[in-house]
């Protein structure tokens, strides 16, 4: 993996990716709820002349899913990794970082300094690796 990381706030955290697995950042538009997804899904989103699935980053995390008219997440940040799309709403995109720091085997990291130390953000790296693994679980559960 390189060294570079995309940060950026949803789920009321700042989280960071590997750069890599960053594709696109667009408006969160319209999303078509895709029933029977176990609250794994928001549901599927048109991005990039595809369907796309959005996932419940608040269900995925373990965190208590916002009141729905507290969702702040107004952008689409695509991800493509183990030969799959997915979206995950954000609430804003930070920007990329030089970081030698990679993901570690668990969905996130512990809280660390992300950047320098003069302008750098704590927050936790996610790895998109065991992000696709747990909602493959979760909608295998369905």
């Amino acid at each position: 993996m390189s060294d570079s990381l995309l940060l950026f706030r949803a789920a009321g955290r700042v989280l960071a990716l590997p750069a890599e697995v960053a594709r696109q950042v667009r408006p969160l538009d319209t999303l078509t709820p895709l029933p029977g997804s176990g609250g794994a899904l928001l549901g599927l989103s048109a991005a990039a002349g595809r369907v796309v699935p959005v996932a419940d980053l608040h269900a995925l995390l373990d965190l208590p899913t916002p009141p729905a008219d507290d969702r702040r997440a107004p952008l689409l940040l695509l991800l493509h990794g183990q030969g799959q799309a997915l979206g995950l709403p954000v609430e804003e995109v930070i920007g990329f970082i030089e970081d030698p720091q990679t993901p570690g085997e668990d969905l996130l990291s512990p809280e660390t300094l992300l950047g320098s130390f003069q302008e750098g953000q704590r927050g936790h790296i996610v790895n998109p690796e065991v992000l696709l693994g747990t909602l493959r679980r979760r909608l295998e559960t369905v």
